[in-house]
């Protein structure tokens, strides 16, 4: 995909879990390498992390890495990160901490774009990530700095869904 970025949130605090969720094992692999490797569908991927360790990983893929200085300003401030490093017209906003997330719901997401309404996640009526983002909101987005996410980019715009399987949407 060479007109999309793909940027990768990979910059929370994991305060639910022991330890950096995202550096943890699961499966053979450690979390973040699910989000990396979906990667590999697109030539743009920017990965937003305050930690070392994922900025690493992320260099290994050949990813471009966006280093958070202030991850206490939350999800948003990541997603404002992003956006503001990314090139390309449209990008997707993903969250590391999906592993059941299918290469298929991303291709989906990308197929629906009809080149002006955001296209989002749902499950169960509920909004959700990923959210691809077209260049038109990316004023938007580089404004956020709190921890609500990329929903309160929609405002009362329309936008176009695509829904999560239970699997899917499954929060590690």
């Amino acid at each position: 995909m060479n007109n999309i970025t793909l940027i990768i949130l990979a910059s929370g605090f994991s305060r639910r879990f022991v330890s950096n969720k995202l550096l943890y094992e699961f499966h053979g692999k450690k979390l973040v390498e699910y989000a990396l490797e979906k990667g590999k569908l697109f030539s743009n991927v920017i990965v937003v992390t305050q930690y070392e360790e994922i900025k690493e990983l992320a260099y290994l893929y050949g990813y471009d890495v966006v280093m958070n200085e202030h991850p206490e300003y939350g999800q948003g401030y990541s997603i404002a990160l992003g956006v503001s490093h990314c090139k390309t017209e449209t990008c997707i906003l993903m969250v590391a901490d999906m592993p059941y997330l299918k290469l298929e719901t991303l291709q989906k997401m990308i197929s629906l774009y009809d080149g002006k309404h955001i296209v989002i996640c749902e499950h169960e009526g509920i909004l959700c990530n990923p959210m691809l983002l077209p260049h038109s909101y990316f004023e938007r987005a580089k404004t956020l700095c709190n921890d609500k996410g990329a929903k309160q980019i929609l405002g009362t715009d329309s936008f176009l869904m695509i829904s999560l399987s239970d699997e899917e949407f499954m929060d590690i």
